[in-house]
């Protein structure tokens, strides 16, 4: 089997600020397999905020895809899809890699026909409220994502909600407010007729059962349930929370996001797929996910300037792919040709 690396920085189309800081542009690592004449590719986004450096991600997948015998189980489906590293980003693109590489190898389909919710869009926070309103005009979407946890978020909220007042709203404060004023921030939104919450701060689950009992928007959770221990520490101890978000870079790929998923589902909870900042290949990977989800946010390839992969739509808000799966640009196709393939001892 043939194997490859390769990283690629993404400039934004608009700066992007969150609770977390800002970033002009996000770097993503990807992975690259071919056995014969077909190939399969994943993506590990790195996300700034988690700790992991671009050099960690791409060592972490040197080292896994070094053990070959567990990399052909993968590949073959006589063993786990999830290979060997240690980190969920990284089992994240390998997982996709090599489950495309398999359903290619036996004739089957990439992606499943099942529908997936339509999507939000997420619009950019811009110091002119105005700006921002005509970024969301110009989206040409109804369902809209805003960060908070910035100061002056609930006015910018405001504005937009005045100007599309039958827009969907949904507020993500990426952990960015204190617990002593996310009830205050939570009953402005509840005024604004917002749909949701994610996030609203860093607490303890029996901090963040407080905040959602005291109000009457579903509260979900993305940063604080990255596995099943977490969803059941926050589950026995914050049962008001009404769910959590399924992103496959931060669970370690699209199976266990699947098994996050269901187990939300089982206990009561609702369940929001999303992803990072990514190009159309990760976002791609996980689609399958949507028939368990309530809600989409997989919008991210619409924030980047320019995506190196080709295929991938929204149709009425919806995101689709052409014929299964992404394909890499002409350019970037040419690219990945020329790379040299990892070394057995790689």
């Amino acid at each position: 089997m043939e194997m490859k690396l390769f990283r690629l920085q993404l400039a934004l189309k608009s700066p992007f600020r969150i609770a977390h800081g800002s970033s002009s542009y996000r770097e993503s690592v990807f992975v690259w397999l071919r056995q014969g004449e077909a190939t399969g590719m994943g993506e590990a986004p790195i996300v700034p905020y988690y700790g992991l450096s671009t050099d960690e991600v791409e060592a972490d997948l040197k080292r896994g895809l070094s053990r070959r015998a567990s990399v052909d189980a993968a590949v073959s489906g006589h063993g786990s899809p999830r290979g060997d590293f240690a980190y969920p980003v990284s089992r994240s693109a390998f997982q996709a890699a090599a489950l495309t590489l398999r359903a290619r190898l036996g004739g089957v389909p990439i992606r499943s026909e099942a529908r997936t919710p339509p999507s939000s869009y997420t619009i950019a926070y811009h110091e002119d409220p105005e700006e921002m309103v005509r970024g969301a005009t110009a989206s040409g979407f109804h369902r809209l994502k805003v960060k908070a946890g910035i100061p002056g978020d609930i006015e910018r909220i405001g504005a937009l909600r005045e100007c599309l007042p039958t827009a969907i709203i949904r507020v993500d404060a990426n952990q960015g407010w204190s617990a002593e004023e996310a009830p205050g921030k939570l009953r402005d939104l509840e005024r604004l007729e917002i749909e949701l919450v994610e996030e609203p701060i860093a607490g303890s689950p029996r901090e963040v059962e407080r905040i959602a009992a005291g109000t009457s928007l579903p509260v979900l959770l993305d940063e604080s349930v990255k596995d099943m221990e977490h969803l059941r520490l926050f589950a026995r101890e914050a049962p008001s929370v009404a769910g959590i978000v399924v992103k496959i870079a931060k669970n370690g790929g699209p199976a266990e996001s699947a098994e996050l998923a269901r187990a939300a589902r089982d206990g009561g909870m609702r369940v929001m797929v999303s992803s990072m900042i990514e190009t159309s290949l990760g976002v791609s990977a996980a689609l399958d996910l949507g028939p368990l989800c309530e809600w989409c946010d997989l919008d991210a390839p619409l924030l980047l300037a320019e995506d190196p992969f080709t295929g991938f739509s929204y149709v009425d808000e919806v995101p689709r792919v052409a014929g299964g799966a992404v394909m890499p640009t002409p350019d970037l196709a040419r690219f990945i040709e020329a790379l040299a393939p990892l070394e057995a001892g790689d």
